[in-house]
């Protein structure tokens, strides 16, 4: 496989599912880890019905099985799941601009819903919505 068609099936796994921004940063640290290393994000990208966007200060590979701690007030969350895509952070990623250098990971979690009802004060309206019927 070319280099070109990989990175044509990295973005497109990364629009599988919609997106959503949050309307504010979460109250506590979002902390990824694996391997014995726990990494706070820099700030969440976005969150989809299937996993979470976060920008972190290095790059982790693909297939790598990690997990999300978030912890505030009276909720304690561990997640596990993937990081299906890393890039280098761009001009258009304004969640974080003092921080040049980040990158951005996508993560599949294995059970998104949990972390979507943490972050659900922070989301759009029209986020909870999607999926219901």
């Amino acid at each position: 496989m070319h280099q070109s068609q990989l990175r044509e099936m990295i973005v497109a796994e990364e629009r599988k599912q919609e997106r959503f921004r949050l309307l504010r940063q979460p109250a506590a640290p979002v902390f990824l880890c694996t391997l014995g290393v726990r990494a706070e994000a820099l700030a969440v990208k976005d969150v989809s019905r299937g996993g979470v966007g976060l920008y972190l200060e290095q790059p982790l590979p693909t297939g790598l099985q990690v997990s999300i701690e978030y912890e505030a007030r009276h909720l304690t969350l561990n997640v596990n799941g993937v990081i299906i895509w890393c890039r280098p952070r761009q001009d258009s990623d304004i969640d974080v601009p003092d921080f040049a250098e980040a990158c951005v990971i996508g993560v599949e979690l294995f059970s998104p819903m949990l972390l979507l009802s943490a972050f659900r004060d922070a989301l759009p309206v029209y986020a909870l919505s999607v999926g219901e019927a």
